[in-house]
């Protein structure tokens, strides 16, 4: 290093970014032992922490759902001297720099990628501040409301817990979970819990469930199904009103409100850091990590990768990311 300020950059900042960078403020900041020769830099497209676990029901119930947002400047800790905060999106991972949509190249000695993994709307998010994002709630929460009957189609957690909360919260709805497989829930999970699962929705939730069934058609198609390769996955819809969805058995279903949760989509366009060995460095399940979450090659022994963004986990979780995220951050500190 040619330069007396050791420079650390977390790209990224909700569950995994934000936990890493309050570790970071822990260790180096917020000790008798200060590091005066620290800045700490994290850039996120939003002005605040979403709390995503709550995004289903933030939906049913939009006053719930608006708390989920926290600015960024309400917290007291973030403004610390060596702490900036970059509302931008990054729009390329480099071995050397972090480059932003606005043009600014942030170098770094340190990073910890933490850009978690995208989804359609309404779960995935485009709002960039509260505003946006209690007006999103808001629209979703009135296409509901107004509907009779309700489709979701994709029985992974979103997928449940979509159409759980909904018949929850409006008992009067007739609610519909549809999925492809015999079982719900993919995963790791034993067919015990998955058929646990089963009964909880449909006998003491009331959800009817459509199991074994792939829909193979929807008119009018939500825009998620059409070609939005030039947007991203959040500024697009996966919901339809009035639709018809056709199952492969060939039955319809008449739906006032239709929403597709069916998986997410990873962030290995933006990471652009060749490999040095014979494996990627962002392999099929993510940015593949060592137990010290840095990343699994030679070359990058000062790049770390937590959250939904690496392979530490075949299931993604909120609590696992922030776990992650506290090891990168005891590491750089050491």
């Amino acid at each position: 290093m040619t330069h007396s300020v050791v420079r650390i950059v977390v790209a990224g900042g909700n569950y995994a970014g934000l936990s890493a960078l309050k570790q970071l403020y822990a260790t180096l900041l917020a000790t008798p032992s200060r590091q005066a020769n620290v800045q700490i830099t994290m850039v996120d497209r939003r002005d605040g922490f979403l709390h995503y676990i709550g995004m289903t029901r933030g939906i049913t119930e939009p006053e719930f759902g608006s708390r989920l947002w926290v600015p960024y400047a309400t917290v007291d800790w973030l403004r610390d001297p060596q702490i900036t905060i970059k509302q931008d999106r990054v729009t390329e991972i480099q071995p050397e720099f972090v480059q932003l949509a606005g043009g600014e190249r942030l170098e770094f000695d340190y990073l910890v990628v933490a850009l978690g993994q995208s989804r359609h709307g309404p779960i995935g998010v485009a709002a960039n501040c509260k505003r946006e994002f209690v007006g999103e709630l808001a629209k979703s929460y009135e296409q509901l409301r107004a509907a009779k009957s309700v489709t979701v189609v994709g029985g992974g957690a979103v997928g449940i817990e979509m159409a759980a909360d909904i018949k929850s919260d409006f008992p009067e709805k007739a609610v519909k979970l549809v999925h492809s497989r015999a079982l719900p829930l993919p995963g790791p999970f034993k067919d015990e819990f998955r058929s646990s699962v089963v009964r909880i929705l449909r006998d003491e939730i009331g959800v009817d469930l459509v199991l074994g069934q792939r829909v193979v058609s929807q008119n009018p198609a939500s825009a998620d199904m059409m070609n939005q390769e030039k947007h991203e996955p959040e500024s697009v819809s996966a919901t339809a009103s009035s639709a018809t969805l056709t199952l492969g058995n060939g039955h319809m279903l008449q739906s006032d409100w239709a929403v597709r949760c069916l998986g997410t989509f990873d962030k290995r366009g933006v990471v652009n850091l060749p490999s040095s060995t014979d494996e990627p460095v962002f392999g099929g399940n993510g940015i593949r990590v060592k137990d010290t979450m840095q990343i699994d090659d030679p070359k990058y022994p000062n790049i770390y990768a937590c959250g939904d963004i690496c392979n530490r986990d075949q299931v993604k979780l909120a609590g696992v990311a922030m776990h992650g995220a506290y090891i990168a951050a005891t590491n750089i500190a050491r």
